[in-house]
């Protein structure tokens, strides 16, 4: 078996399984910020500056996270797809 082409192939699903962690690290600051910022108290506290920025902080860190979703599963793919093809000439 070519070893570029495993090695390849464990990149590729490290790429997957980053993708899918993107996914639930979204979910959950999402849901974070439903429950805390999205409430009535969670309003007041934004507008009056009570909350000190970390509702927006968290809204911030949810879109840097899922702009990492479509990098992760496309290189996630590409790898496994190299290491396939690597494994298949090989062979």
């Amino acid at each position: 078996m070519n070893k570029l082409g495993l090695f390849c192939i464990v990149l590729g699903v490290i790429g997957l399984i980053s993708f899918l962690i993107t996914i639930f690290v979204v979910g959950y600051i999402d849901e974070r910020i439903q429950e805390e910022c999205d409430s009535d108290i969670g309003t007041i506290g934004q507008i009056t500056g009570l909350d000190e920025g970390e509702c927006q902080n968290a809204r911030n860190l949810s879109d840097s996270v899922s702009n990492l979703q479509i990098p992760s599963i496309l290189t996630g793919v590409s790898f496994i797809l190299i290491g396939g093809m690597l494994i298949r000439k090989k062979n």
